[in-house]
């Protein structure tokens, strides 16, 4: 399976390449199923457990997973960093730790970026 967003458009795919099939995990104009709607999808990374981490360039700053036995959910709101963007959600080798960055560090700051490491367990 291959992952990925569609930014323009706020989308996120699932492309089986072993069955030549697209499925499209995430709308922001059809799926109601999570408020506040995503805006600007971008980062991805999925779990060994198949769970889609997908990282929010738009004003709320948030990962959100995606899960094929629940509704989408946020697992990560980054307050005071409103003019950054998350970026790089990776898990580490185990899958007890979740890291990711904030780009420009808490508003007013612009050049002081971020890394963030969770600890889990996490989706196994």
């Amino acid at each position: 399976m291959i992952y990925f967003t569609t930014k323009g458009d706020n989308r996120v795919w699932a492309l089986d390449t072993r069955q030549n099939k697209l499925d499209m995990l995430y709308d922001k104009k059809r799926d109601r199923a999570f408020s506040p709607a995503m805006n600007d999808v971008d980062n991805v990374t999925v779990s060994a457990a198949g769970d889609v981490l997908v990282a929010e360039d738009g004003p709320e700053m948030r990962i959100v997973v995606f899960s094929p036995d629940s509704k989408p959910y946020e697992l990560v709101n980054v307050l005071g960093h409103r003019e950054s963007e998350i970026t790089g959600p990776a898990f580490s080798p185990d899958g007890s730790r979740l890291y990711f960055s904030s780009q420009n560090g808490p508003a007013g700051t612009l050049k002081d970026g971020r890394t963030y490491e969770m600890t889990g367990p996490f989706f196994t």
